[in-house]
């Protein structure tokens, strides 16, 4: 019973184990490549949260990022200051303005034709014809329609507040699968059901006191059956053979205070007297008590005499 007790308790606390030490793997921090605008800024909180200045509905660009934060990434400043004064240091108040500062953080690559959609100004290498691209991105007279495409942004050292990345969309978020959860997660979901309802069980069943205590004391040690005493032996394989009516019966005698003395008395009693015990019925048996009684009170009389 004890190897079965310690096997149980080693089962528990592994699963339990298991379950702890992967928790503490899936929520280990891991170096990974931040998605532009994955995180809350104190600009948008200021400026749409808390509504204080919304710009998300001002403007094509603003309407088709309003999905993320990407505030410091074309304004710089402060993301991190709560201040609005410090939070507003370096503020680039108009982006457009200055694509080395604001959109070459972003699209190094392509700047020109990013600003120019948005009706930015270009500044850049001028063509052959020695024209240049207008402040609204169309052609300027006299040039050709890709002489504003074949311009350059030179990026300044501002532009390196956001790290090169392969992925050309590195700055969308794709939230399906940000919110996959990994079969690791299913997993220790599943043994955690498992321990909840172990543990439902084991509280259930040692619901008086505190169960571990309980669990490892145990209630009694076990004797072993071939340790016992020929005659407790022979007892033991006499209740089996009977019926749980003998079995449930003897079990309510021993409960009483005076059940040992009872069995003992019975078993001195003579062969005769126990077959006619077992022949009176229960009337029977109640007048016999009656009598018992008579008799006590008679010699109790005799005793003192009278």
């Amino acid at each position: 019973m004890n190897n079965k007790k310690w096997s149980l308790l080693a089962l528990f606390f592994g699963l339990f184990s298991v379950v702890l030490v992967g928790s503490f793997w899936l929520l280990t921090p891991k170096v990974t490549e931040a998605a532009c605008g994955a995180s809350t800024s104190s600009c948008k909180t200021c400026h749409e949260v808390k509504g204080e200045d919304p710009v998300s509905k001002k403007g094509n660009w603003h309407i088709q990022h309003a999905f993320g934060d990407f505030c410091q990434a074309c304004h710089l400043g402060v993301a991190t200051e709560t201040d609005k004064a410090k939070a507003h240091v370096g503020v680039v108040a108009k982006p457009l303005a200055q694509p080395d500062q604001s959109c070459a953080s972003c699209h190094p690559s392509d700047s020109a034709a990013r600003v120019a959609k948005y009706g930015g100004t270009v500044t850049g290498s001028s063509n052959s014809t020695g024209g240049a691209t207008s402040a609204s991105g169309a052609p300027a007279p006299g040039t050709s329609a890709t002489s504003s495409e074949a311009g350059a942004i030179t990026p300044s050292e501002a532009a390196t507040q956001i790290p090169p990345s392969a992925n050309p969309n590195f700055d969308l978020i794709d939230f399906n699968v940000r919110d996959m959860v990994p079969w690791l997660a299913w997993v220790i979901g599943i043994i955690n059901a498992f321990i909840l309802m172990l543990l439902a069980v084991l509280i259930w069943r040692w619901k008086k006191g505190f169960w571990p205590w309980s669990f490892l004391k145990g209630r009694q040690n076990n004797v072993p059956y071939h340790s016992l005493p020929p005659e407790a032996q022979e007892v033991f394989s006499l209740l089996l053979e009977g019926d749980i009516e003998t079995v449930l019966a003897l079990q309510e005698i021993l409960k009483r205070e005076q059940g040992r003395q009872l069995l003992q008395a019975v078993s001195h009693l003579p062969e005769k007297v126990q077959a006619q015990l077992q022949r009176f019925n229960e009337n029977e048996l109640k007048s016999l008590s009656s009598l018992s009684d008579v008799m006590k009170n008679v010699k109790e009389g005799e005793h003192l005499g009278l």
